[in-house]
């Protein structure tokens, strides 16, 4: 991953692990994002591709790419919050996202990793 921030730049969280009071979130916020791209051709599996716009000036410009699992597309119409980061949370609410099964950085290779991961679970799965 590659820092895009600044030097000095006190919402960096590699530069600054232990700032907590600036205003910039060190996370993305799961209620403000942007699916640019969905792969749901690998059913069961769904690749989604997010932009977070507060994470502009992390890795990849705050874009994550992101593993689905037991999911259609008709699914993501009700979401309005979708958390990049892994969870044990087993609640379901339509209109929140589950935890993803694997994330990816949001690069042309990370897009092929998760291609080949998903591909990779399907052969496991015709198999068993």
């Amino acid at each position: 991953m590659t820092c895009h921030h600044q030097p000095g730049d006190r919402s960096c969280t590699t530069q600054y692990p232990d700032y907590s009071n600036y205003e910039s979130p060190s996370t993305p916020d799961s209620k403000k994002f942007e699916i640019i791209e969905v792969i749901d051709f690998y059913l069961p599996y769904l690749i989604l591709k997010v932009k977070y716009p507060n994470c502009s000036k992390c890795s990849y410009e705050g874009t994550k790419v992101l593993v689905y699992d037991n999911l259609s597309i008709k699914d993501l119409i009700y979401w309005r919050e979708i958390d990049p980061h892994f969870s044990d949370s087993k609640l379901k609410d339509k209109t929140k996202a589950p935890t993803p099964v694997a994330r990816f950085p949001a690069s042309t290779l990370g897009m092929n990793h998760a291609k080949i991961f998903v591909e990779t679970l399907n052969d496991i799965n015709k198999k068993l």
